[in-house]
């Protein structure tokens, strides 16, 4: 039996879901003084197990009890306050800051946090470097920017105990070195809190570590205590898909000269110069909100700003006589945190990979039967070939991240921007990928990372952003 004075605590949890058990026999408690953090594979159950003690799963009386105020945030909020559904991707790209959606005013930061005018909302404000996106609407937030607004949305609630999923993904260096000091001082104050995180980048102010596998309990136990496993990653045959290959008719694949991105008086990117040729293969680094997704959506297509700055892509000036967007979208493959923001979540994981050939949400009418066992051969390299008739909806985050690579992958494009690709991904799941980018042929990749360890071995050079720049 839990003790009394545990904040939240599972007794013999099994959690089922439209027939999937997705928990099985959980036992656990979080007392007071403790900070857990939540490691395992992916699609393990650590967001699943996250949410069940916040309150948001149904379960049966005596399994779950909380004597905590308990704050949950993850990386995708919908709410009545805001939610993507509705939004078109590229609506974050055009040129107006305040953006409305069907008469109603898409928040900026400043309404989202429901900042008030006290020192302890502006000093949290200030200790996150957010001060001066708060007239900036929420749509138009880099990832990083997005996922610290959401945690000190959570804290200005006075939660006693905050639940975090995957607080570190898409942050850089010095931000997630920031909130690790930001978190340390919060459990020294009394909170409790929970966070999901790699196994192998536990930080230091945790005391407990819970490792989940296929929805049980692994291990559990004091963070001194706590020894990762470390298997060798086999490597399968990798896939020859059956889709030729995007003939690369090119010499540049992108130039950029005094690129300048603005929206009213903020300006994103500043004077941007910068040349990728046919086969080349760039990491594109920099720190949130210098402007790496918003540089990736000028090439591909998403920005009406690439109109009004001299951006040539495969040779030809953004906006020529007769060139349409889709003639550059069907010579490239993408993936992006901000595209998987606006995937329906009722499609399938086929239907979802399948998009890929329409470059836009919808999934294609017809199907050519190379596509098909294209797809089977990715999903089956990926070991995700059981998912493929589930709900993309029902996945967790890293899961839906590796099914958004593969539809990058699926049109065997010349072109690859991957704009932080290994997002939520497992130290297994990286690994496959990275080998699998590295034996591609004839492809022209860029590479956005926060975390130069990700780097397949066949990314040689380096275009760095930073915000001293802009």
């Amino acid at each position: 039996m839990p003790e009394q004075n545990a904040l939240i605590a599972l007794n013999k949890l099994t959690l089922q879901r439209s027939g999937a058990t997705l928990l099985t026999d959980i036992r656990f408690q979080l007392n007071p003084g403790e900070c857990w953090a939540v490691v395992g594979p992916m699609g393990s159950g650590k967001t699943t197990f996250l949410r069940t003690m916040a309150g948001q799963f149904p379960t049966k009386p005596g399994l779950l009890s909380r004597h905590a105020t308990v704050e949950f945030v993850s990386f995708k909020e919908e709410s009545q306050q805001f939610t993507y559904s509705g939004l078109f991707y590229q609506q974050r790209y055009q040129a107006t800051m305040g953006d409305d959606r069907d008469g109603k005013h898409i928040p900026t930061l400043r309404d989202f946090v429901q900042l008030t005018d006290t020192s302890e909302s502006k000093a949290l404000i200030e200790r996150l470097g957010l001060d001066p996106l708060l007239d900036r609407s929420f749509l138009k937030l880099s990832n990083g920017q997005a996922r610290k607004a959401r945690i000190v949305k959570a804290l200005l609630r006075h939660p006693t105990v905050l639940l975090l999923d995957n607080p570190y993904v898409g942050l850089d260096t010095a931000s997630r070195l920031e909130l690790n000091d930001w978190l340390g001082e919060l459990i020294q104050h009394g909170m409790g809190l929970m966070l999901v995180t790699d196994a192998d980048t536990v930080p230091s102010f945790v005391s407990h570590v819970i490792a989940l596998h296929e929805g049980r309990v692994d291990w559990a136990g004091p963070r001194d205590c706590y020894k990762p496993k470390s298997e060798p990653v086999l490597i399968p045959a990798f896939p020859v898909l059956e889709t030729p290959a995007g003939s690369a008719d090119f010499r540049e694949v992108f130039r950029l000269q005094a690129v300048t991105v603005r929206y009213n008086e903020i300006t994103i990117l500043k004077a941007v110069n910068w040349t990728v040729r046919a086969g080349e293969r760039w990491a594109l680094v920099g720190p949130n909100g210098a402007g790496k997704s918003v540089l990736l959506s000028l090439l591909y297509g998403d920005h009406p700003q690439a109109y009004a700055n001299d951006v040539s892509v495969f040779g030809h000036r953004r906006g020529k006589a007769g060139e349409s967007i889709w003639d550059v979208k069907r010579r490239i493959g993408f993936v992006s945190p901000e595209l998987h923001l606006y995937f329906p979540q009722h499609l399938s994981v086929r239907q979802v990979a399948l998009t890929a050939l329409t470059d836009t949400l919808t999934v294609p009418a017809r199907v050519p039967a190379n596509t098909e066992a294209d797809l089977n051969q990715l999903l089956t390299y990926f070991e995700i070939r059981n998912l493929a008739d589930r709900s993309f909806g029902s996945l967790s985050t890293g899961e839906q991240r590796l099914v958004l690579l593969i539809r990058a992958l699926l049109k065997n494009s010349p072109v690859l921007l991957l704009d932080e690709p290994f997002q939520a991904l497992d130290a297994r799941h990286i690994e496959l990928a990275r080998q699998y980018i590295d034996n591609l042929s004839n492809k022209t990749i860029l590479f956005i990372t926060h975390d130069r360890r990700e780097l397949p071995a066949s990314v040689s050079q380096v275009f760095s952003l930073n915000r001293e720049s802009v």
